[in-house]
């Protein structure tokens, strides 16, 4: 997974897991750390497919939910009629379902994925990534292997992104706005789609507007609540990052805003 930036110990864990996967596993992690990005990447490897061509690959599927709804179990009952398709390829891994955003399962849509989660049809590879594996039913994680994805160091991801021969600045800059996600800093420095960029760039608006004009925004913001939520996620972890080097009012600000946050 070179062109990914990984912590050291979920590189490990990976890899262990790719030496003698497992039938199912589970990618913890908060949003923007490249779980979906890893997904593909695990299921091309044990697959043995070329990179970046699952989305195009006949006998995989990727069951995402649709914007700011859970998914429902008219959705898993669509997975299931496509696992119950004949796969002609003979290799040991032949077929891969990602589920992304698993912790979005309705309880009914979760009880309709236990059996296939326990005994998927020959040769599958299920990978589930969720935000909040605690927000899965426990009979749901005892049936897929546990990989937890942590936020690599400051360090890591500015070798990461010099590498690719961005300004220093530039990256120091997405650092400070995307909480050191890697999946968000890469959507920023690239100008590409991201689920997290709308509510960013809500977030730094957020801070520099008055009080006045932050209660204008309340009642619309209100109807919106999963952006509210994403929302409340970046500026936390913008705070986190910046009471790392923050000293005096700039410290007390960021511990305002962190505050404030969880508090909303």
């Amino acid at each position: 997974m070179k062109d990914v930036v990984l912590h050291p110990v979920t590189e490990r864990q990976l890899q262990a897991w790719l030496e003698k996967p497992s039938h199912a596993a589970l990618l913890s992690g908060p949003p923007g750390s490249g779980k979906l990005t890893i997904a593909h990447h695990l299921v091309e490897a044990v697959l043995q497919i070329e990179p970046q061509t699952f989305g195009a690959y006949s006998y995989g599927m990727v069951l995402s939910p649709p914007e700011g709804k859970a998914i429902s179990i008219e959705s898993v009952r669509e997975l299931e009629h496509f696992l119950s398709l004949k796969v002609p390829r003979n290799t040991p891994y032949n077929r891969a379902v990602i589920i992304e955003d698993s912790q979005l399962l309705t309880d009914e849509a979760q009880n309709a994925l236990l059996k296939t989660l326990e005994e998927p049809p020959a040769g599958t590879l299920i990978v589930l990534t969720a935000s909040h594996e605690q927000s899965l039913l426990p009979t749901i994680r005892s049936r897929a292997q546990m990989l937890g994805v942590r936020a690599p160091a400051a360090s890591a991801l500015t070798s990461f992104f010099s590498q690719q021969g961005l300004a220093d600045e530039r990256i120091k800059q997405a650092y400070a706005v995307s909480g050191g996600l890697p999946g968000l800093m890469h959507a920023i420095l690239h100008n590409t789609d991201h689920p997290l960029l709308a509510a960013t760039g809500q977030a730094r608006e957020l801070l520099g507007l008055s009080i006045f004009d932050r209660l204008l925004l309340a009642e619309p913001l209100s109807k919106q609540k999963p952006l509210v939520e994403n929302i409340l996620f970046i500026l936390q972890q913008m705070a986190h990052v910046s009471l790392r080097s923050a000293q005096g009012a700039s410290a007390q600000k960021w511990q305002s805003v962190l505050q404030a946050s969880y508090q909303a």
